[in-house]
């Protein structure tokens, strides 16, 4: 069974991500120069999403090295894509 991942909005822009049982396992903020910057829960940063051409996200680890992808779901929604462009969840 695929582990559940809840996100909830903060008050500046930021999104707090907490797993199944309820315990923060990491939070994203906006980038000064546009994208979104994503943090452990010890504040260390582990990567970055950026607008990728055609729309949609592309996400990088810390090392610059794309992880993924996120698009628009065709019946709303957003799913979610390796590095290889398997498709492993939906938001």
């Amino acid at each position: 069974m695929a582990k559940k991942i809840r996100a909830v909005e903060g008050f500046f822009g930021g999104t707090n991500y907490y797993d199944e049982h309820g315990k923060k396992i990491g939070h994203s903020e906006p980038g000064f120069l546009g994208g979104v910057n994503h943090y452990d829960t010890d504040g260390h940063k582990v990567g970055h999403s950026d607008w990728g051409f055609f729309g949609g996200m592309n996400h990088y680890d810390n090392n610059g090295h794309k992880v993924g992808r996120s698009d628009c779901g065709f019946f709303g929604g957003t799913n979610h894509y390796d590095n290889k462009g398997h498709k492993i969840g939906h938001s």
